[in-house]
């Protein structure tokens, strides 16, 4: 057994400029394989040239990486480590080669894309028109659903990038911060509210108001804060979408409760008027979730870190 020796004071070594990722590649088929025989056999070179690279890596080194067996071999626990990182970065270069073809070649691929209706009037189409620009061999499929619907779905694997809001359990998903937009109150043109600079959830709940869906991360924030402030909501009528909400305002149904940047877009071409809302939690944030970064395809990585951007440029 080789014996290292050095001073008192642990010696500072630069790994990068000692190992290669020949050796590398060596180490890990030696760890996996339990043999120096058979990594050798696997990765098509002498034995012998692999037990000298190990053993010039240990020397290099300064550290027993490998426990050399009758019965083969087995990593030490500076090995071990060797070996956990060693993998990653074999990983690592799998997948930049994978994704430097993929550029070479035209990036190609689908991303399927579970976004709440929020998010596809105040975010998604203008990050989708950027990205097809840059990556127009990549096919998007969008579907608007509620925000828990979203988030399962990335789990279940049906969705590659869910988009919701609220404070949902994620499970061991990765969550990305997305953007903001500010609820806002949509009243029938002429009604008492319009024209007002804001307006308070507890003055609002003397009104009628439009539900929406149940689950729906507008209806659940309402209810909470109804709740909180021990009260119920008004309502005669409930319906699926914010543009229906702005229909039933305009015939006289009640108040609805929306997001700023449709409103914008509706007030103008409907008999409705719209009032800030004068809340702190009328500010939400929507948020993205993926599965594990490291395993999705290259081009869901690249629309993950196109909508990232856009998100942190806002």
């Amino acid at each position: 057994m080789r014996q290292y020796s050095g001073a008192p004071e642990p010696i500072r070594i630069n790994v990068s400029s000692r190992i290669d990722l020949l050796t590398l590649r060596l180490f890990v088929a030696i760890v996996e394989e339990r043999s120096i025989a058979r990594a050798a056999e696997r990765e098509n070179i002498a034995a012998s040239a692999v037990s000298k690279r190990i053993g010039d890596l240990e020397l290099a080194l300064r550290t027993e990486l490998l426990h050399r067996q009758r019965q083969g071999v087995e990593p030490t626990a500076a090995g071990q480590a060797l070996f956990q990182h060693a993998r990653l970065i074999m990983r690592n270069l799998v997948e930049l080669e994978a994704e430097l073809v993929d550029f070479s070649a035209g990036t190609r691929g689908q991303v399927r894309i579970w976004a709440n209706e929020s998010t596809l009037f105040g975010f998604i189409p203008e990050q989708l028109a950027g990205f097809a620009e840059r990556y127009p061999q990549v096919r998007v499929e969008l579907q608007s659903n509620l925000s828990p619907v979203n988030i399962q779905a990335v789990m279940d694997n049906s969705a590659d990038i869910g988009i919701f809001s609220g404070d949902l359990p994620t499970g061991e998903l990765s969550v990305h911060s997305c953007f903001k937009d500010r609820l806002v109150v949509v009243v029938p043109a002429g009604h008492d509210l319009a024209g007002r600079d804001g307006v308070g959830f507890a003055e609002l709940l003397g009104y009628d108001l439009i539900e929406q869906e149940p689950r729906s991360s507008i209806q659940t924030l309402l209810l909470k804060n109804a709740g909180e402030l021990g009260n119920i909501l008004r309502s005669r009528v409930r319906v699926g979408g914010f543009d229906a909400v702005c229909r039933m305002v305009e015939a006289g149904l009640g108040l609805g409760i929306i997001p700023n940047q449709l409103a914008a877009k509706l007030s103008p071409v409907m008999d409705i008027a719209t009032v800030p809302l004068d809340e702190n939690w009328a500010v939400r944030e929507h948020k993205i979730c993926v599965r594990g970064e490291a395993e999705l395809p290259v081009a869901t990585r690249l629309l993950l870190r196109h909508l990232l951007e856009a998100a942190q440029a806002s």
